[in-house]
């Protein structure tokens, strides 16, 4: 607070050019407390405040504070602070609300920054992943398809198949679960312009992978149980409907699983962004639905448009990398794996399992990169979480040290936007 009892004014040096909020912050420098004058902290992407960032010049709007954010000794801003704030870029997205070009552009620069985690670490767990798939699938290139086999022993080979076959589901669910979660550490820290190693974004998801598997669980109940009781309706209608039962069936499958899609896309966005909310807000599974649900409202059909797009994509991709493998792997069979439970010889296995793990590694960190960054942005849209970002990076600028971590700064309570950005 000034001598005249009015708030904290920019301040301008001899060139006009601004110089800082001054008055709630001790100046570098200043023996009163004991500064030395530390150097500049060095954003891997640069200064935020440079030039080609926007410079804040008069009429800089003074930075805002959520409710339940520590202020930093701001005073009331003076007359002239109403003009938008700059454009402000600490590490892979500028900090406002981001467009689709921001998002992809965002998820492709978290892959080029930190690729030890987002391609090395993605690279292993989908090689072990596949490894050991082609490992369970073995035994079933030895169990021939004959019709005219023993039931008993027909019945206890595809038994054993089944169950292998669950088993190694659930291996590599967990795996791809625990992949998700690292990965959304590595872009939520990219935010704000930290790398991440494998080990620490390892420590950092360990205590969360049961709220993930929990989720995970939920997410398939949520789209299994409808789809067992369409199925269920459907077989009874066709029982009593006697000689026109076929037809009646195909006619219902039709209307009723033309409502499932409807509905699975309506829960989709909500079950996305529940993800980064396990993970970054160390929510549980059922306050993790709720929190992607808050989320996803305002907005919803751009969600949801974003998601079918990079699904599409990403689509695309695996479907160009695997084709290619799937010809080699048929080519290389010879029609001899088609006899085998498997449907495959244990050489079309793992060519085809190297064509899978290809394309993985290629649209894992991507997806996972575009999912995080979608939670940020609807945090920056509904609860301005732009300005919570703006202030520590001000502050970590200003000072060369951290007022939060950025795992922490996730946790800040949210506040409704003043205005829509839809």
């Amino acid at each position: 607070m000034n001598p005249d009892g009015t708030g904290n004014q920019p301040s301008y040096g001899p060139d006009g050019q601004w110089a800082g909020p001054t008055g709630g912050y001790p100046q570098q420098g200043d023996p009163q407390y004991g500064y030395q004058q530390p150097g500049p902290p060095q954003y891997p992407y640069g200064d935020p405040w440079a030039q080609q960032y926007g410079q804040p010049q008069p009429g800089y709007a003074q930075p805002g504070y959520p409710q339940g954010y520590p202020q930093q000794g701001y005073g009331q801003p003076g007359p002239g602070w109403g003009a938008p704030a700059p454009e402000v870029k600490v590490g892979i997205v500028a900090l406002r609300p981001l467009d689709l070009g921001d998002i992809y552009g965002g998820a492709m620069a978290a892959i080029r920054s930190n690729p030890g985690v987002m391609v090395g670490l993605t690279a292993v767990l989908v090689l072990v992943t596949q490894l050991v798939t082609f490992l369970a699938q073995i035994p079933m290139t030895r169990i021939a398809v004959d019709p005219d086999a023993e039931t008993d022993a027909a019945l206890g080979d595809l038994a054993a198949a089944t169950g292998l076959s669950i088993g190694v589901g659930l291996i590599a669910g967990i795996a791809s679960l625990f992949l998700t979660g690292v990965l959304t550490v590595a872009v939520a820290r990219a935010v704000m312009g930290e790398r991440t190693s494998a080990g620490d974004a390892v420590r950092a998801i360990g205590p969360r992978l049961l709220s993930l598997i929990g989720l995970s669980l939920l997410q398939f109940l949520i789209f299994l149980v409808p789809t067992a009781l369409v199925v269920g309706l459907v077989v009874v209608l066709a029982v009593a409907a006697g000689d026109a039962g076929p037809i009646v069936a195909v006619l219902v499958a039709f209307v009723l699983f033309l409502v499932l899609i409807v509905g699975y896309l309506a829960v989709l966005p909500t079950v996305s962004l529940s993800y980064p909310a396990v993970v970054l807000e160390q929510l549980g599974p059922i306050a993790a639905l709720k929190r992607g649900y808050e989320l996803q409202r305002p907005g919803f059909w751009r969600v949801l448009g974003i998601l079918l797009l990079t699904y599409l994509i990403t689509g695309i991709i695996t479907l160009v990398v695997s084709i290619p493998f799937g010809v080699v792997s048929v080519l290389v069979d010879d029609g001899a794996g088609l006899e085998t439970l498997a449907g495959s010889t244990v050489t079309g296995l793992a060519i085809a399992g190297v064509g899978a793990a290809i394309a993985q590694i290629l649209t894992v960190p991507f997806l996972a990169g575009v999912q995080t960054l979608l939670y940020v942005d609807q945090r920056t849209r509904n609860e301005q979480f732009d300005q919570v970002l703006r202030d520590e990076a001000l502050r970590r600028w200003q000072f060369g040290t951290q007022n939060l971590s950025t795992d922490a700064l996730w946790l800040q309570k949210p506040q409704a936007a003043q205005s829509s950005w839809y």
